[in-house]
C-alpha cells in the first residue's frame, strides 16, 4: 500500500471514537461522556506512540505496537469511564476495547506509512 493510503487510513481509524462520541452527544443534547472517553484512549495511545519508536520494523514492529497502543488506549479510556461513573460491566468493556482497537489501527497505519 501506499504511504498516502496508509495516512489516510490512520487518521480515519483515530477519528471514529470521536465521530462516535459526537453522534452521542448530539442525539442526546447533553452526554458528552464518550468524547471524554475518546479523548482519554486518545492520550494512553499517544503516551505509547511518543515512547515507542518503530521504524524500519516492518510488520512485526507495527503489530507489537498496535498491540501496545490497545492495551494503553483501552486502559486510559476504562479508567477515564469509571471516573465518570461507569459501571464496570460488558457495554464498558465494548466501548472501551472498541476505542482501543481504532486507535491501535491507526498506529499500525502509520507506522507500516512511515516505514
Amino acid at each position: 500500500m501506499n504511504h498516502t493510503l496508509l495516512s489516510v487510513l490512520a487518521i480515519g481509524a483515530v477519528a471514529v471514537p470521536f465521530l462516535f462520541g459526537a453522534l452521542r452527544a448530539r442525539s442526546t443534547g447533553s452526554d458528552f461522556r464518550y468524547l471524554w472517553v475518546a479523548l482519554a484512549s486518545l492520550i494512553g495511545a499517544a503516551a505509547v506512540m511518543s515512547v515507542v519508536r518503530v521504524s524500519k520494523a516492518g510488520p512485526r514492529g507495527a503489530l507489537a505496537l498496535a498491540v501496545a497502543v490497545f492495551l494503553a488506549a483501552t486502559f486510559a479510556a476504562a479508567l477515564a469511564a469509571r471516573l465518570q461513573g461507569t459501571a464496570f460491566g460488558l457495554g464498558m468493556l465494548v466501548v472501551v476495547s472498541a476505542f482501543g482497537f481504532c486507535f491501535a489501527a491507526g498506529a499500525c497505519f502509520r507506522a507500516l506509512a512511515h516505514r
